[in-house]
C-alpha cells in the first residue's frame, strides 16, 4: 500500500482530483490510501473526491484528516516570492495525524506521468525525510544563518516522511518553534523553517520526482555539474510535474505560462470522462 497525503480547500479540490486520477491511471497495479488534510471542504467536495474509491479499484481508501490548526492562524503567508496559503503549513502535522511508518506528501498542484513504486521505496538512509532540491538553487541556508556543510535546500512540495523518526525527533514542535522565533526571516514560509530544522537530516532524491516550474522552463543551471546532469534528465523524463509558484496550468500566456500545461488538461479530460462514465453507470443500475 502506498500512502499519499495532500492538503486542499474547495478552490483546489478539482486540481487534487485531476492529480489523483493521473496517479491512479499510471499505477493500476498498486494500491493507494489517500490522506487529505481538509481545509474546510464542503460535503459536496468530499463526495466529489470520494468517487475515486468507486471508479478505481486501486484507490483503496480516502481518509479526510481534521485537526486543530489554530496554531497557524497567524503564520506568515505574505511573500512576493511565493504563492502559498495558510493550509500549506498543515503538512507539518501529518506525521502526528497518520498512523503509518511512511507517507508521501504531495502538493495538490502536480501531475503524475508514471509509476511511483521506485519513489515510494527510496532508501532514506536513516534521514527524517526525503526531498528534492529546490530548482531555483537558492542560498537560503546562508541567508537564514543556518550552519551547514552543503548548500542544499529542498522544495516542500514533495516530502517522503519516515513518520516514526519524525516523531522521535519531535520535528513538528521544532519547526513550530522556528516559525515563531524567525517569522520575519521566512521568505518561503514553512519550507524555510523545515530546511533550517532538518539541515543535514534529509535524503536528496532524484529531481525527476519533483520537476518544478523553474526547471521545466530552464530558468537556472544547477551550480553542481553532477546535479545539472540529473536536472537535464529530469526535464526530459519527469515523473511528477509540479506547477510551482505562479506557473499554474490555467495561465495561458505571459512569462508564467508553463511549458507542460497541456499535461494537466490531458488528465483533467480523463478525470471528466471517468466521472461521466461512473455517473452514467449509476443511473443505469
Amino acid at each position: 500500500m502506498i500512502n499519499i497525503a495532500s492538503t486542499t480547500d474547495s478552490d483546489f479540490a478539482d486540481n487534487l482530483m485531476t492529480f489523483y486520477v493521473s496517479i491512479l491511471e499510471h499505477n493500476l497495479d498498486e494500491d493507494f490510501h489517500f490522506f487529505i488534510i481538509d481545509d474546510k471542504l464542503s460535503k459536496a467536495d468530499r463526495a466529489y473526491i470520494r468517487q475515486l474509491e468507486h471508479i478505481y479499484g486501486n484507490c483503496r481508501e480516502i481518509t479526510f484528516l481534521e485537526s486543530d490548526f489554530e496554531y497557524y492562524k497567524e503564520a506568515n503567508t505574505d511573500s512576493p516570492d511565493s504563492a502559498i496559503k495558510e493550509n500549506t503549513y498543515y503538512r507539518l502535522e501529518l506525521p502526528e495525524l497518520v498512523d503509518c511508518d511512511r507517507i508521501l506528501y504531495l502538493d495538490s498542484d502536480m501531475i503524475c506521468t508514471g509509476s511511483l513504486v521506485d519513489l515510494w521505496h527510496e532508501d532514506l538512509n536513516g534521514n527524517v525525510i526525503g526531498g528534492v532540491e529546490d530548482q531555483g538553487y537558492v542560498d537560503r541556508l546562508t541567508e537564514m544563518h543556518v550552519p551547514h556543510d552543503k548548500n542544499l535546500y529542498f522544495n516542500g512540495g514533495l516530502l517522503l516522511f519516515d513518520t516514526k523518526k519524525w516523531r522521535e525527533e519531535n520535528v513538528t514542535e521544532k519547526v513550530r518553534q522556528y516559525i515563531v522565533e524567525h517569522s520575519d526571516n521566512l521568505i518561503y514560509q514553512d519550507q524555510d523553517a523545515l530546511n533550517a530544522v532538518l539541515v543535514g537530516k534529509w535524503q536528496v532524491l532524484d529531481p525527476r520526482y519533483n520537476v518544478q516550474s523553474k526547471l521545466a522552463r530552464h530558468d537556472y543551471i544547477n551550480p553542481d555539474p553532477a546535479g545539472e546532469k540529473l536536472a537535464i534528465k529530469a526535464r526530459r523524463d519527469p515523473l511528477l510535474i509540479h506547477f510551482t509558484g505562479w506557473s499554474k496550468p490555467w495561465v495561458r500566456y505571459g512569462k508564467w505560462m508553463h511549458p507542460w500545461r497541456d499535461e494537466y488538461y490531458q488528465y483533467k479530460f480523463i478525470a471528466t470522462q471517468r466521472l461521466r462514465e461512473y455517473t452514467e453507470n449509476l443511473a443505469k443500475a
